[in-house]
């Protein structure tokens, strides 16, 4: 399989005029999957990737080292460019501009950098908090320095317009666009009213994901310069429920013919590329 030229696909896509839909990745199956499907982008969120790699919620318990080596594997797995959700850098600048360095090298097409800080502070509750602009600042610049002449996009991250207000929201990505970022990821907006005001405060392409779906129309969010969309992980907690289902299926004494929704052997053949290994086989095995 030739290899993934997601950082280019990607690029071309924030620099034209079409907002794309992008799907939830976390492991190669899903890789391959989305391949299969026809997606030119993929998001993988750190928490789905918590929940692949570890099986826990998104508490920031996943390492860089693990958040890096699953996107290789996704990298490796398919051709969909992979966009990864890398949190708060892990740390702070110096620790941004690692993980830039980690997830490049990986192969990733663009993460996203936010300003939430993280993981959550000792008394601070339930509610997300943001660092100041200025430490948010310096960790984009960051970034953008570590990433260098590479081809993987830098996206500056706020959640300030659903925690703090779109006014600091906009002073927010005003910030990250001078601080040099390609483009601005704007999660779990809750209305039109919030995109169109930062929209028009900004001027970079935007990436929404996990928002209301009152904004899933893919011709307004062109509109407002949404260059790709995604709508959440829904597709993980479906893949979870099929395990469940079939594995209380087989607990409960099901033969393997009364399995329901199986995937057939046709498509895991073409999932795991069957034909390639067998040929594979036959050139170097003499089978």
């Amino acid at each position: 399989m030739p290899p993934s030229n997601g950082p280019a696909r990607l690029r071309e896509i924030l620099a034209g005029d079409r907002c794309v839909v992008a799907c939830s990745l976390f492991d190669p199956m899903s890789a391959r999957v989305a391949d299969e499907l026809g997606f030119e982008l993929g998001i993988m969120g750190g928490s789905v990737a918590a929940l692949a790699v570890l099986g826990a919620p998104d508490l920031i318990l996943l390492s860089l080292t693990e958040l890096a080596e699953q996107a290789r594997r996704v990298c490796r797995a398919g051709r969909v460019g992979l966009i990864v959700d890398a949190d708060h850098g892990y740390g702070n600048a110096l620790s941004v501009m690692r993980t830039v360095e980690e997830l490049q090298a990986a192969g990733v097409a663009g993460i996203s950098i936010e300003d939430t800080r993280l993981p959550r502070a000792y008394g601070a509750g339930e509610k997300a908090q943001l660092t100041s602009l200025e430490e948010g600042v310096g960790k984009m610049r960051a970034a953008v320095a570590a990433r260098g002449a590479g081809p993987m996009g830098i996206f500056g991250r706020t959640g300030a317009a659903t925690l703090t207000g779109v006014e600091d929201a906009v002073a927010r990505f005003s910030a990250y666009e001078a601080a040099g970022v390609d483009a601005l990821f704007l999660p779990g907006l809750e209305s039109r009213e919030q995109l169109d005001r930062i929209a028009a405060a900004t001027r970079l392409p935007l990436i929404l994901a996990g928002c209301s779906e009152k904004l899933a129309d893919n011709a307004y969010l062109a509109s407002r310069r949404v260059k790709v969309w995604m709508a959440g992980h829904q597709a993980f907690n479906a893949a979870v429920q099929g395990l469940v289902d079939a594995m209380q299926a087989v607990r409960d004494g099901a033969r393997p013919s009364e399995l329901k929704n199986l995937a057939p052997r046709g498509l895991m053949e073409t999932l795991t590329r069957a034909a390639q290994y067998q040929a594979a086989t036959r050139d170097y095995l003499g089978g």
